[in-house]
């Protein structure tokens, strides 16, 4: 079953679970921002967990103004954007797409419904939630962020982020050096490279920017470290988008990236710098000699067992995990 669909009773019930829920992180995307009593409590509790919050909201910007219940919230960021007019609530698990408001859960007003996608069930559905979640946080304006929700940009510097940037040679960068915050690539042009991560230092995205503008491809990655998608931009505008399914044998991923995905998950196991990661590094150099834990990270999120032989470098286990996934 892809997807659920909600009665008004039971979108009020998976909102509540939904926060109550979540380990890591929590993104409200509602117009309005007009929250029950009950929702604030939850989010307040997620709060106290560490957990991240992101509310955006639409509409009216000065529509907060009054509000003191989230002055005090230090794992809380709220945003602004002017085009948004739908209600999506997520966590690390699952997504609701519902026309229910967080003001009115008891259902006593209007008669709402909604959807519930899991990421377990329909992974393809739930990353692209993710995904236009992500335009709109892009571009979004700050309204508030509490103590610990530090900006990327004001905690990453360009020389810190292309020091750790792995894969560079396939994005045509030979160099580590940056020009004024820039890196120039064989062709003489300067990019700015960008790079965010999850809470636990998991890569979530990298690419580089032209002009301010994202460029090329930029590769985003699942909460897992794995590769969800990459995204080919021309100075800003969308070309195109290549969706990794590891669930469909008839659309191979590229063994690149299959690669991204086996270095970002060292990085999340290990916590290892992988910025000298490629096809021909030596496994043991990153994982020590505990190799399993990175086998069996790998094969519970592909669902196969036992499909590593004694690789010895990155290049076998990306040879080996193809195998298993198309031949």
């Amino acid at each position: 079953m892809a997807a659920e669909f909600l009665s008004s009773v039971g979108t009020s019930y998976q909102i509540d679970r939904l926060i109550s829920e979540a380990n890591n992180e929590i993104v409200f995307c509602a117009p309005v921002m007009k929250l029950h009593e009950s929702v604030i409590l939850r989010f307040q509790q997620a709060d106290q967990r560490n957990v991240r919050i992101t509310l955006l909201y639409g509409k009216e910007r000065n529509q907060i103004r009054g509000q003191r219940w989230f002055k005090e919230f230090k794992n809380l960021r709220i945003l602004y954007h002017d085009k948004l007019n739908s209600f999506l609530f997520r966590n690390e698990k699952e997504i609701i797409l519902t026309s229910m408001g967080l003001l009115d859960l008891s259902g006593s007003l209007y008669r709402d419904m909604g959807l519930l996608i899991s990421k377990l069930r329909d992974r393809k559905a739930y990353e692209d939630g993710i995904y236009e979640q992500e335009l709109f946080i892009e571009h979004a304006e700050e309204v508030f962020a509490g103590a610990n929700y530090e900006k990327i940009e004001d905690i990453t510097r360009p020389d810190e982020i292309i020091r750790d940037m792995p894969y560079l040679s396939y994005f045509g960068i030979e160099e580590r050096v940056l020009e004024n915050g820039k890196v120039r690539a064989p062709s003489g042009k300067l990019y700015i490279p960008e790079m965010e991560f999850y809470n636990d230092g998991t890569i979530k995205f990298q690419g580089f920017k032209k002009t301010r503008q994202r460029h090329g491809e930029w590769v985003f990655y699942t909460y897992e470290g794995f590769v969800r998608e990459v995204v080919i931009y021309e100075n800003g505008s969308y070309v195109d988008k290549i969706y990794c399914d590891y669930e469909n044998p008839a659309k191979p991923i590229s063994k690149y990236y299959l690669l991204f995905g086996i270095g970002n998950s060292v990085k999340k196991l290990y916590d290892k710098n992988i910025s000298e990661l490629y096809f021909d590094s030596s496994i043991e150099k990153y994982t020590g000699f505990d190799k399993t834990k990175l086998f069996y990270h790998i094969e519970r999120f592909i669902k196969k067992r036992s499909i590593f032989y004694q690789p010895e470098t990155f290049q076998d286990m990306v040879d080996q995990l193809y195998a298993a996934l198309y031949e």
